[in-house]
């Protein structure tokens, strides 16, 4: 299976790493497909099978983080298009062609949820899909349709989901500074977002550095929205950037410090 890392930060931004073995390892070692003097000798190593692509810590002592999130020592961790992979100062974004879960996935998934209490107990039968559906297969797909509705969906330099009514959009970029990348999000934002009455929560997750420009584009993104009869939050902002907020006349926008907050909040 054949599957990509896209370099995401540094002068290489944006340059892509073919990969066509099943086990590609990151580190300093020789042995090491892809190598970084900073790196431990064998920090983590990158898996795929059954058309399916997972990362793997080696407890090297260095943290391996995937979206942020710390990837446990001695443990593997799923990957999808359009993760973000963190090692050392390396960062780079995994794509691949994900392949549908079977129906046999299905079914046996489904089963094994209809069988354990504590799901019956989290849904509820008279609103959720899950319950209404008649076979395993139809109450696995529901579950999908839900998780992947809250992932999201990559659109460009974008992942959009939905999320308790509201739109959650993601930013992929790491870095938003440069002029034309900073025009291009903001007509991707436009061109998806385009509806009145919209509850839109704009994620910084990923952003690690961004310009006086950027924080201009969220402003007036917010008030073009407001035109729209839509609002707007942020959540997961670095606290530096909360000063160019404030600078740039845009601290009035409401802001989170995380996601759950952020979507339970009457904004």
């Amino acid at each position: 299976m054949k599957f990509y890392l896209i370099v995401a930060k540094g002068a290489k931004q944006g340059l892509p790493i073919p990969i066509n073995v099943d086990l590609f390892l990151l580190g300093s070692d020789n042995i090491c497909q892809l190598r970084a003097p900073a790196l431990p000798a064998r920090q983590c190593a990158i898996l795929s099978r059954d058309r399916k692509v997972f990362v793997r810590d080696f407890n090297s002592g260095e943290p391996t983080l995937v979206n942020g999130d710390l990837v446990p020592p001695d443990t593997e961790c799923p990957l999808h298009a359009g993760d973000r992979i963190e090692v050392g100062m390396l960062e780079f974004m995994i794509q691949y062609q994900e392949a549908a879960l079977s129906r046999k996935d299905l079914e046996e998934w489904a089963a094994k949820c209809l069988d354990e209490q504590e799901v019956h107990e989290f849904f509820d039968e008279d609103a959720d899909e899950f319950h209404k559906a008649s076979n395993a297969s139809e109450a696995a797909q529901a579950m999908i349709d839900a998780l992947n509705a809250q992932k999201g969906t990559v659109m460009g330099r974008l992942r959009i989901g939905k999320e308790s009514g509201i739109v959650t959009v993601r930013f992929n970029d790491a870095i938003m500074v440069d002029e034309s990348e900073i025009a291009l999000i903001k007509k991707e934002l436009s061109q998806h977002l385009n509806r009145a009455n919209l509850r839109v929560l704009l994620d910084f997750k990923n952003v690690r550095r961004m310009s006086t420009s950027a924080v201009t584009m969220i402003r007036d993104f917010s008030k073009w929205l407001r035109n729209l009869g839509s609002r707007m939050a942020i959540c997961r902002i670095r606290p530096d950037f909360k000063e160019l907020l404030a600078v740039f006349h845009a601290d009035q926008i409401p802001h989170f410090d995380d996601k759950p907050a952020a979507i339970l909040a009457n904004w």
